[in-house]
């Protein structure tokens, strides 16, 4: 069964990072978070922040990273799956850090109402196709 997405964002063009991309926690977050707001339309995350609300989630996402050229030393799409998660994660909870002084977007209270993640990494060969999808659905147990 098909069912509607909570919240759904695409980024493209757009460089997937993780936290140990040399740029700073501050930075790789903050520059995701810009670009989600850029991207989805701030009525769309209101709309999405009651939807979600004290609910239990299931977050797809779709990492897309461009393998590079061969006369570049890119490590693009070596990048772990795990290390592109956490800045997602954190991107969509109320705070980018634990001090509370950065907003995140607050569609999710916290880690603990994600029941379910599914991720994958596709290797893109034009640097203009490389991007993230995000989809938050309602977790079903039954899955």
């Amino acid at each position: 069964m098909n069912q509607k997405p909570l919240f759904a964002v695409e980024l493209t063009p757009f460089e997937p990072h993780t936290v140990r991309s040399g740029r700073g926690h501050k930075n790789v977050k903050k520059e995701l978070h810009e670009a989600i707001m850029r991207a989805a339309d701030g009525d769309d995350i209101g709309a999405a922040r009651e939807k979600i609300r004290n609910k239990t989630v299931r977050i797809d996402v779709e990492f897309r990273l461009w393998r590079g050229s061969e006369k570049t030393t890119n490590t693009r799409a070596k990048k772990d799956l795990d290390n592109l998660l956490k800045p997602i994660l954190d991107v969509l909870q109320t705070s980018l850090n634990t001090q509370k002084t950065e907003p995140g977007l607050d569609l999710i209270e916290g880690d603990e109402s994600v029941h379910e993640i599914n991720a994958k990494k596709i290797i893109v060969d034009r640097e203009s196709d490389e991007g993230i999808r995000i989809i938050i659905l309602e977790h079903s147990s039954s899955r």
